[in-house]
This record gives C-alpha cells, sequence and structure tokens, in this order.
C-alpha cells in the first residue's frame, strides 16, 4: 500500500483493518514499519507540505488542515510547516506572492474584484492579515483606505 503513495498511519490502520486484519496484526506491522523508516507522519506531513505549496500554492491554513483531513496530528502537521519554512523549503511571502499575481495579476482590482480575490486567496489557506497587507497594492481608487477590505461585506 505505501509503494503506491504515502500513507498516514491512520490512513494505513484504516485500510489493513478494513481488509479484515486484526488489530494486534495490525499494530504489529505498523511497528516494524515506523522501526524500519517506512511510516512516519512527520515525514508525510513535511514531504506533504513542500510538494503541496509549490504545486498546488496552498497557504498555511489550508495544508495543515489537508494533513489532519489525513489523520494526521495538528501539532505535527504544525512543526512540518515550521520546519519547512525553517529549512528554506518553502518561503510563505513568496507563496503568497505568486498566489496574488495568479489571481489577481497587475492591475488594480474594484470592490467585487478584491473580494473574489480575498475570498479565493483565504480559501487556499492565507491569513487575513496576510492578504490584506498582500493585495493591499491592488486596491482601486474606489476601495476606500479605511474599508477593511476583507471581502464580506462586498
Amino acid at each position: 500500500m505505501l509503494a503506491r503513495r504515502p500513507l498516514s498511519e491512520r490512513e494505513l490502520r484504516t485500510r489493513l483493518t478494513g481488509r479484515g486484519h486484526a488489530e494486534g496484526e495490525v499494530e504489529t506491522a505498523l511497528g516494524r514499519l515506523r522501526a524500519a523508516g517506512y511510516l512516519s507522519d512527520e515525514q508525510l506531513a513535511l514531504d506533504s507540505i513542500v510538494a503541496r505549496a509549490e504545486r498546488l500554492g496552498h497557504g498555511r491554513l489550508r495544508l495543515v488542515r489537508n494533513l489532519t483531513e489525513r489523520g494526521i496530528d495538528e501539532r505535527v502537521a504544525a512543526a512540518a510547516w515550521r520546519r519547512a519554512v525553517d529549512q528554506g523549503d518553502v518561503d510563505p511571502d513568496a507563496l503568497l506572492r505568486r498566489a496574488i499575481a495568479r489571481r489577481v495579476g497587475s492591475g488594480a482590482l474594484d470592490r467585487r474584484a478584491y473580494a473574489r480575490a480575498y475570498n479565493a486567496l483565504l480559501r487556499a489557506g492565507f491569513e487575513p492579515d496576510a492578504l490584506r497587507s498582500g493585495l493591499g497594492p491592488h486596491r482601486g481608487p474606489a476601495i476606500a483606505d479605511d474599508d477593511p477590505g476583507d471581502g464580506f461585506d462586498a
């Protein structure tokens, strides 16, 4: 099963028990796989964050949520994000700039276009404060400076 695609410990446990293997046998197999280095939620989390950030352009919130949905502890997923950033494998600022450029381009945005871009980037897992800062230069003159621009009032 691990030869096809990396799996979290929970995913592998679910698949093995779903195929009728006894709980004790499953735990023994998982222990052997961990000891041999074939099963590591920490490594899976790191590899997934780096690959999905680069390939899909998702932000921290979505990447961590995706891992927790796969059964990886939230602390492990958050630590993998920090490790990827610390190692230079993921640059959060560059990631946000690329995502903004892909969705916005270089022109000024009216209120509706700003709201659409903000909400799309929010769904992609970027932090609201970072979005406001990153989208700031794209705000058209029709959007007042005191408008928070969070996209919810448009």
